[in-house]
This record gives C-alpha cells, structure tokens and sequence, in this order.
C-alpha cells in the first residue's frame, strides 16, 4: 500500500489555507494532515503530526515563517519547507535559501504548481518557481542597470551545465551523476561559481544565472 505524501500548511490568512487544503486533497496520494495561523502553533503541532512537507508563509504576524524554519529545522534538520512567497518578500526569500528550504512558490501559482513542487521535493530535487526567479532575475537587472554594472566574467561549457542543473534544483549527488564527477567536486566548483557571482546560496546563484543568460528555463 502507498502511503500518502503527508502536507502540512503555515499560513496566517484563513481564507488562502483553507483553499490550498481543499486544492492539495484532491491531488492523488496527498494528504493535509495539519495547518496553523503562524510559526509558534506550528511548532507547537510539530511533534504530533511530522509531515513529509510544509508550506510555510513567509510573512506571518506572530512569529514569521523565517523564525519558525529556522526553530524547526534545528529540532528536524531532514524537513521538507516549501516557502509561500509574494513578490514582496523577496528578501525574506534569500533568508530561507541560508537556512536550507527545499522549495519556493508564489502564492498565486497554479494547483500544478503546487503538485510539481510536491513531487520535485520528494524526489530530493530543490524546486525554484519559474516565476519567482524570472521576476527576481528582472529586479535584480533594474538594480544593476541604475549601478551601471555589468558582467566582466567568463563562464565555460562546463560551468553552464552545472548553472543548469543548480537551476533545475539537483543535489551534487545527482550532478555529479549527470556530469561523471565526484559529489566532493561538485561541491567545489559551486563554492566557486558562489565566489565567482558574489552569491551567497542555490536560489541567487540561479537568478544571477537566468538574469545573465547563462541558462534558460
């Protein structure tokens, strides 16, 4: 018998969590098991319920989604958070990249979205919404276009197809699959491209990426 994924939902307005509830019990094979209005009910449910993955709001009155990812994956580091986002938030968004979140959607995205979330997170992928990164890597040109700054590095084949795959939300295991090198070297070329773009986690590093047309979604 296959279990179902089992969903947990972090979000302080009624109305968005009730209907993300109804959308994800529908899906096949998932289940809510739980839902809190912040960051401090939710940990206190943590220990009842131990979802596979929860979407976590990031913008929450009592206690943030920021606070409450960070106290969670102290006590459970192996937790799957999909942060909910507006595009408002995006400097919270680089905040959950430090911390280690396995996904980030825009509120408005697609019931498929959430599905395609769902399972890129299971599978061990980290999963970027398309919109999300096309809008930050727009944000990020008009910031550089009023500093007149443009893109003095080169970056070879062999660092185009890592981007892609950090893009695509891989783990260095599965890259070094893919390209036929060890995790360990994976590891290092991304500290470089980190070092080489002045980016400090995957989520930056892919908006860099798509916003300097290294690789395309």
């Amino acid at each position: 018998m296959i279990h179902p994924i089992k969903v947990f939902i972090v979000e302080d307005h009624k109305i968005f969590r009730e209907g993300l509830k109804l959308i994800l019990n529908t899906v096949k094979n998932v289940k809510v098991i739980g839902e809190a209005p912040n960051g401090k009910v939710f940990l206190e449910l943590l220990n009842e319920s131990m979802p596979d993955i929860i979407f976590m709001d990031l913008n929450m009155k009592e206690m943030s989604g920021i606070e409450a990812t960070e106290k969670a994956l102290e006590l459970f580091p192996e937790l799957k958070i999909i942060a909910l986002t507006s595009f408002e938030d995006e400097e919270y968004l680089i905040k959950m990249a430090d911390l280690g979140v396995k996904g980030y959607l825009l509120k408005n995205s697609l019931r498929d979205d959430f599905i395609k979330a769902i399972e890129r997170v299971m599978e061990g992928y980290t999963y970027y919404s398309d919109e999300l990164i096309v809008k930050l890597s727009k944000r990020f040109n008009e910031i550089q276009k009023k500093r007149h700054q443009q893109p003095e590095e080169t970056f070879s084949d062999e660092e185009k197809e890592l981007l892609t795959y950090i893009c695509q939300g891989m783990t260095n295991k599965q890259i070094a699959d893919l390209m036929h090198l060890s995790s360990r070297t994976i590891e290092a070329h991304r500290a470089r491209l980190l070092e080489k773009t002045q980016t400090k986690n995957s989520v930056a590093l892919a908006v860099y990426a798509v916003n300097h047309k290294l690789v395309e979604l």
